[in-house]
């Protein structure tokens, strides 16, 4: 019967990803045992199914003595995802601080052994500073869970049968690859932020010197770097419970759409700054010799400068209100095929 599986699935889910498939099996043949006892003549009536599911009681209950434990910080059911996201994070924070360092030492070979030496230093800071948000996040999630479950056993009058969740339709489930892809470019957004801002600009190589003609003010952007960090923890945090919950709800798209709003509205704040812009830089495009007054194209990149935080807030928006709409659209249409 559906509510068997339904059972199997609600203890199942809040065990380790290794133990699942064994455990099930058990459960599965514990279940049919339990049936056959109480058999008469004939298949299983459903009351039969839930006395026997009764007598096993809740499923968190019974995931807790599979496990053997029942304290934790991050627990059972958020361990693999807490893993997975820690990995994809890790991994991202590795190979953006690698092409930085390997960046800087095409643009001055000479300091090779310094820039290595500031490359682990940073790795390892940055890789401290990632697994620590990622676990705080985890650990948010976590909190709020149990106090939820908390809430539900005060107002509930015991457990029974009914209370077991839907199986997820796999029309709902949501691709891996998306939550992992937007875990890795935020933090690749984080890391080029945090560690090599000033690389983000016109790139010139003359006489064999290379030079970065950068588009910001790095000493006003560091000043905004408060805003960098909750930008990149509610990013890690969206992308984290859709790991966890794996299938399009209306609180998750409530969630992204929420998460959408607040990045974009911070960021414009940030870029509205005009501080924050390079205040030199037609000069030094000029010092350079990349182009010069009278130019082919000058008054227009002189233009495009100048109106630069009048246009860049207004894409950055439109880019959101579209992703907004295509996550919404998704949502819809899945929750009218089912």
């Amino acid at each position: 019967m559906e509510i068997i599986d339904r059972y199997i699935y609600a203890v199942t889910q809040r065990l380790p990803e290794a133990q699942r498939a064994e455990i099930k099996q058990e459960l599965q043949g514990l279940i049919e045992d339990m049936l056959e006892e109480r058999e008469a003549e004939g298949p299983p009536a459903q009351k039969d199914v839930e006395g026997v599911l009764l007598e096993l009681g809740d499923p968190n209950a019974l995931a807790a003595k599979y496990r053997g434990y029942d304290r934790y910080l991050v627990g059972p059911q958020m361990f693999e995802p807490y893993l997975t996201t820690l990995k994809i994070v890790l991994i991202s924070i590795a190979i953006a601080m690698t092409g930085m360092f390997a960046i800087e030492s095409i643009f001055e070979p000479s300091d090779v052994a310094e820039h290595f030496t500031d490359y682990i230093v940073s790795l390892i800071n940055a890789c401290v500073h990632g697994f620590g948000w990622v676990t705080i996040v985890f650990l948010l999630i976590e909190y709020r869970v149990q106090q939820n479950t908390i809430v539900k056993s005060s107002k509930s009058k015991g457990w029974k049968p009914s209370d077991l969740p839907q199986i997820p339709d796999t029309r709902l489930q949501i691709k891996m690859s998306d939550p992992i892809s937007g875990i890795i470019f935020t933090v690749m957004f984080t890391v080029l932020c945090l560690y090599a801002i000033e690389l983000l600009g016109v790139w010139r190589s003359h006489d064999g010197n290379r030079t970065v003609i950068s588009f910001l003010n790095a000493d006003v952007f560091r000043s905004y770097l408060p805003i960098v960090w909750v930008v990149a923890a509610l990013g890690i945090l969206k992308e984290s419970i859709r790991i966890i919950v794996r299938k399009r709800t209306g609180k998750l798209l409530a969630l992204h759409i929420a998460v959408s709003i607040v990045a974009t509205v911070l960021i414009g704040i940030m870029l509205a700054d005009p501080t924050i812009w390079n205040p030199d830089f037609i000069q030094q495009l000029e010092a350079s010799g990349i182009m010069s007054p009278g130019s082919e194209g000058y008054e227009t990149v002189v233009s495009i400068w100048n109106g630069v935080t009048e246009w860049l807030i207004p894409i950055i928006a439109i880019f959101a209100l579209i992703d907004i709409i295509s996550e919404t659209y998704k949502w819809y249409r899945v929750k009218t095929s089912s």
